[in-house]
């Protein structure tokens, strides 16, 4: 067995008169420090051309059939148009390559996610999706936490049962529950719960650094902010787009993705993760309360990536 992870590009050569061909890609997750990665193509998603969203940027991996599922994102970004009402969930876009495309309902049927930026992962009973809006020239910065359940079509409902009750600019997408912006989801599945998550932000532009949330999926809130910081102490200083997830096998490992192919190993969130509700670690612990470390791990040389002509924002890990 090996640690896989998988991602997903935008539409390949952006002509929208063809369809979007999104190219999924493979690569070992490395053990440490290294260097260049190598990828292989798993198989290519092909959306129709009236796929106004179909960016599939949240990737995760159903623990009970270790498939890989994505959901597209709520809008595109800068777009000034009306919210597209279309979900799209893709599964097992994995190795072997079959994917299969649903539709959930909205419940309720007014429903919208908010934001342009998108992540997703499962846990044993669903697939969850955080989606936010980094950039203040777009409109509010902040995310929200949405439930996919895995039924086929399934239904997509909003999750916000803290703090004030849900507006009507909540439910439709165009407020956010949560003021801190996240786009990378990671629920850990190998601790007894299943509810134990983290989200990501590797974005500076909506001007609060790098960072992790603790995430309470019963509730959709977030914890205050866990800074990333370098090996050397510094503040992690990306302005990309992010993935997160855990290994969820073995000694578990929290890995971080950058949309340009950049792979971090997280360490100290574990003090995080054991403080009480959405409590951050003590002072005495081994990063000090509200800090993780960031390590890389190393690239991965995805066609067009460097460049940003191809945004790879999708991350999921297979035990494979």
């Amino acid at each position: 067995m090996a640690l896989y992870g998988y991602t997903i590009g935008e539409d390949r050569d952006g002509n929208a008169s063809n369809g979007k061909q999104l190219d999924v890609y493979r690569f070992l997750i490395p053990s440490g420090p290294g260097g260049s990665i190598t990828p292989t193509r798993v198989g290519t998603v092909n959306l129709p051309a009236t796929a106004t969203t179909a960016d599939l940027e949240g990737l995760g991996t159903n623990p009970i059939t270790g498939r890989v599922g994505a959901v597209n994102e709520a809008r595109v970004t800068g777009s000034t148009t009306p919210i597209d009402p279309t979900v799209t969930v893709v599964n097992n876009v994995d190795q072997p390559f079959a994917p299969a495309t649903t539709s959930p309902t909205r419940t309720p049927s007014d429903l919208r996610r908010f934001g342009f930026e998108s992540g997703a992962d499962f846990n044993r009973s669903a697939l969850y999706n955080i989606s936010g809006n980094p950039n203040p020239a777009n409109g509010p910065i902040g995310s929200s936490l949405y439930k996919i359940t895995t039924a086929t079509p399934g239904t997509l409902s909003l999750v916000d049962t803290f703090g004030p009750a849900t507006t009507a600019a909540q439910r439709q997408g165009t407020q956010p529950t949560n003021s801190q912006f996240a786009d990378g989801l990671a629920i850990d599945n190998l601790n007894p719960g299943n509810t134990r998550a983290l989200a990501s932000d590797f974005r500076t532009n909506d001007r609060d650094g790098n960072q992790l949330y603790k995430v309470d999926l019963l509730t959709g809130q977030l914890s205050a902010p866990i800074a990333l910081r370098t090996p050397s102490g510094q503040a992690l200083n990306l302005n990309l787009d992010s993935g997160l997830s855990f290994t969820n096998s073995g000694s578990q490992r929290l890995i971080g993705w950058v949309e340009t192919g950049a792979v971090y190993e997280i360490t100290g969130y574990q003090d995080e993760l054991a403080a009480s509700g959405l409590g951050l670690g003590s002072a005495t612990g081994t990063n000090g309360a509200g800090f993780a470390t960031a390590t890389l791990l190393g690239n991965v040389n995805l066609p067009n990536a460097v460049s940003g002509v191809v945004d790879y924002e999708g991350f999921t890990i297979v035990n494979e």
